[in-house]
């Protein structure tokens, strides 16, 4: 089954081309530009790559949340635009990253950055050849994410990604066992999209849904001006 998978959630970009097990071609991207300018350009440089076109390609898979906002839309757009009547499998961005580290054998705990000293968050362990999901992915405070770290470091290595790390980088050093992720694992890559779409249900493209976790700034003050 070849597969093209896409991840817009974040500052990165990724995507990836797979034929069931199979790594065709993948490409990543940290270039400070939108994604609405870079995710296109993207997909036709992985096809082209993998040696396909957009024809072959029988399924897509896509991060559809916790992320930014307007890069989740702007994925979700872009394979709903390429998938047409095929199916689609909208995975969690969390899930998708810690996939960087499934062949660990260690806790996981992706962090996103969600403003106002919060993360998009969850917990997954690895014995080294899958993944399992310890905690439902939430929005929690730096602080709680730190008592997660401290509790799952008493007894196992405990592996941290994600663009929110920084946030830790303080507080957390000193936590045992608490390894932070270096170069392109600290993002989400192609491949984890695709991964992770193993766990995810098939849908036709006009029913990807986006798990924001909570609302929108905008949709914050609106609420908070009409309770004046």
């Amino acid at each position: 089954m070849k597969m093209l998978s896409i991840d817009s959630s974040g500052k990165t970009a990724a995507v990836a081309v797979t034929d069931s097990d199979s790594l065709l071609a993948q490409s990543f991207t940290d270039s400070g530009f939108t994604h609405s300018q870079t995710l296109l350009p993207m997909v036709d440089r992985t096809l082209k790559l993998a040696g396909l076109d957009i024809t072959q390609i029988e399924e897509f898979a896509l991060t559809a949340g916790p992320g930014s906002f307007t890069g989740l839309r702007i994925g979700a757009a872009l394979t709903m635009g390429l998938a047409g009547d095929r199916p689609c499998r909208p995975v969690s961005s969390l899930e998708a990253l810690a996939y960087n580290y499934v062949s660990e054998d260690c806790v996981i705990i992706p962090v996103m950055d969600a403003r106002r000293e919060q993360v998009y968050t969850a917990v997954f362990e690895s014995d080294g050849n899958g993944l399992g999901r310890l905690m439902p992915d939430q929005v929690i405070t730096v602080q709680e994410v730190c008592e997660r770290l401290q509790d799952y470091g008493k007894s196992r290595q405990v592996f941290l990604l994600g663009d929110g790390m920084y946030l830790f980088e303080d507080i957390a050093s000193n936590i045992p066992n608490v390894c932070f992720a270096q170069g392109k694992k600290i993002y989400i890559q192609g491949l984890g999209v695709a991964l992770a779409s193993e766990n995810a249900e098939s849908v036709t493209a006009d029913k990807i849904k986006i798990n924001y976790l909570r609302m929108s700034q905008a949709e914050r003050e609106l609420k908070e001006r009409q309770k004046k």
